[in-house]
């Protein structure tokens, strides 16, 4: 006699405590319960578990969400003032404003207006082009951080070598200040009049 397949019938069991079972599962599952011991019991201690998360469930009430994201504190550019970035926008306008109208200067002195045309074009693609740039750089160093954190939580031994990296970082430093304290300490004593 073959004996059960007690792998489909413990996931079955999982399946029923998360209440995604069909009819015909669960008519199934009881069948074989009545009659396993072993499941018996797997189905109680899951229960009592589901039981237990039941009762500990903390309730969150209304607008929590909304009170831990105010309570975040802002990033280094929101939280500076609009009136901040009026310096930088006034050189970048100052700056397009001074190369479209040299550019210009010298186009139109050749007599071609249709150049003028040609200027702006190719300003603001140049500025197109420097903002996909950025935004290119930008997502790439942060994928590149990404990575990096990702390959040094992958194993304990990576972990562990970034954490000998970091230490003997720290030694070399303690050293450098030890050395410059004694050095000054030195100075102060050699300028120090013996009597």
């Amino acid at each position: 006699m073959n004996s059960p397949d007690h792998t489909l019938y413990s996931d079955l069991l999982n399946l029923e405590v998360d209440g995604c079972l069909t009819a015909d599962q669960q008519a199934r599952l009881d069948a074989h319960v009545t009659g396993c011991a072993e499941c018996r019991a797997e189905r109680a201690a899951l229960l009592a578990l589901s039981g237990l998360l039941e009762r500990s469930r903390l309730p969150v009430r209304s607008g929590f969400r909304g009170q831990v994201m105010s309570a975040l504190p802002a990033a280094g550019w929101e939280s500076r003032h609009p009136r901040t970035w009026t310096f930088p926008a006034a050189v970048l306008a100052i700056l397009t404003a001074g190369g479209v109208g040299l550019l210009g200067a010298g186009s139109a002195r050749l007599g071609r207006l249709g150049s003028f045309y040609g200027v702006l074009v190719a300003l603001a693609g140049m500025l197109r082009a420097a903002l996909v740039a950025g935004i290119g750089f930008t997502t790439a160093s942060w994928r590149w951080f990404g990575m990096f954190v990702e390959q040094l939580l992958a194993s304990s031994m990576s972990l562990a070598m970034f954490g000998v990296f970091v230490v003997c970082l720290n030694l070399l430093l303690f050293s450098l200040v030890r050395r410059r304290r004694a050095a000054r300490k030195a100075l102060v004593a050699a300028e120090r009049p013996r009597r």
